[in-house]
């Protein structure tokens, strides 16, 4: 294929590709992304190109966790405009762009996948195969290729959103894995549409906008059309980013503070696990605090990872504000929550819940948090000058408590679910019983009736 500048992409380079569209097979799920980033190094080690590209590292974590530890390896990815390296324009496709796009339509005649997951999309343009934005819609398109095949066309967005530009946002991430498993459930057409899900794409389309006004107002760009880019690639102000992920920190320690709040008040003594449901999920929004501040905390143990001999400071900046603002929480906001004095005290949750008789999302909670106080405290020790912090054991109690409280979310919804449904099912008994003798003494007031008027 020929560029617009009479360029040939290298061997390198259409290797690389091909090596993203394996496996060689036909069916199966094609995930379709915009372009290559433009200052992709191209080597033969595939492995160590993917992994220098944020966005393609961060889309086969989340296949690992969807799908399996395949990743890349058995899962089809094309791009839209494949070669193409110069942003698309929203006002009308270059005739290099339009190439592009047409051997992107051939891929996927050869290949005949049953799904696409549509990652892509270009503002002011009605591809086919494209995205229509992210969380802009919950239907799966049919499409007819020219060859006849059909194609469902699952609604997707960028994972640049997740691996870039919102990398402290966790409501993306999780956005991300659920269309993502929705593509995959395709394949099998196993997928129902829920509530939440609704209520998660809503969020996070609020949370786009906001973050776009926030960025123009600072004369940044959210990228918005759905391009893979690399570190140092762009103006990336890493002082900027570590705030965000401050922000992000505090956001969800704040949360996470309220929710210790509300577990000592008279109002959880009297709620239903159901009604602490609501409170977390639609009132508090507590998980994606819960998981922002973890995203923060992952962030700042890039500061000690081997071979980092020299961090960027506002990487230390954002360590040493999560190690104190941590440390804070645990010798004055617990202690003065629970009207104890002041300072580290490992069992001093545990002592509240002590005599506690509670079931299901509480009796998990309260374990939960018992635990996450632990292993808070077990994570600093006092020298004689400071406090210290083992940053591997910080890092698993945000990690433990994040997936424990969503774990114990998804058993109180489900054990809903099926209540319900019983609920549903002894009222049609009930039903069905008391309307059984009113049929009886109808069918025999009906016989009588016809007697009489043979007589």
């Amino acid at each position: 294929m020929v560029r617009d500048d009479q360029t040939y992409p290298s061997k390198n380079e259409a290797d690389f590709a091909a090596w993203l569209a394996k496996p060689d097979m036909q069916g199966g799920l094609v995930i379709a992304l915009l372009q290559p980033a433009k200052t992709q190094v191209y080597t033969t080690d595939f492995q160590g190109v993917k992994d220098e590209c944020p966005t393609l590292a961060y889309l086969e974590e989340a296949l690992a966790f969807v799908s399996g530890p395949g990743g890349l390896v058995t899962t089809s990815v094309f791009d839209a405009f494949p070669f193409i390296t110069e942003p698309i324009s929203s006002e009308g496709l270059s005739k290099e762009a339009i190439n592009a796009y047409n051997t992107f339509l051939d891929m996927l005649e050869a290949k005949k996948p049953e799904v696409v997951f549509a990652c892509w999309r270009v503002n002011g343009q009605d591809l086919l195969f494209s995205g229509k934005g992210l969380g802009r819609s919950t239907q799966v398109e049919s499409l007819r290729l020219s060859n006849g095949h059909v194609v469902r066309v699952v609604n997707g967005f960028h994972p640049s959103y997740t691996a870039n530009f919102c990398a402290n946002e966790s409501c993306f991430r999780r956005l991300f894995t659920m269309e993502l498993c929705k593509a995959f459930c395709e394949l099998n057409t196993a997928w129902q549409e829920d509530k939440w899900m609704d209520i998660l794409r809503w969020k996070c389309q609020g949370r786009a906008r906001q973050l776009i006004k926030e960025k123009g107002r600072d004369g940044e760009q959210l990228n918005r059309g759905g391009g893979r880019v690399l570190p140092g690639s762009r103006e990336d102000d890493s002082a900027r980013k570590y705030k965000a992920y401050i922000k992000s920190f505090d956001n969800g320690l704040q949360r996470l503070k309220q929710t210790f709040k509300h577990m000592v008040s008279p109002a959880y003594e009297s709620q239903s696990s159901w009604d602490l449901y609501a409170f977390f999920v639609f009132s508090q929004n507590t998980s994606e605090g819960i998981y922002d501040a973890l995203l923060a905390v992952s962030e700042a143990t890039k500061r000690f990872k081997p071979g980092t001999s020299m961090p960027d400071p506002s990487l230390v900046e954002l360590s040493d504000h999560i190690s104190w603002q941590t440390l804070k929480f645990l010798l004055d906001d617990i202690p003065d929550l629970l009207q104890y004095p002041k300072g580290l005290h490992k069992n001093i949750w545990s002592s509240q819940f002590a005599t506690s008789t509670s079931r299901g999302l509480k009796w998990n909670m309260e374990e939960s948090t018992i635990k996450f106080i632990e292993n808070l405290t077990n994570s600093f020790s006092q020298s004689s000058k400071s406090w210290i912090y083992i940053p591997d054991l910080l890092h698993h109690a945000f990690k433990e408590i994040a997936i424990n409280f969503e774990e114990s979310l998804g058993e109180e919804y489900d054990d809903h679910r099926q209540n319900r449904a019983a609920s549903v099912l002894n009222s049609v008994d009930t039903l069905g019983a008391s309307l059984y003798p009113l049929s009886l003494s109808t069918s025999r007031d009906a016989g009588s009736a016809k007697l009489a008027g043979n007589t």
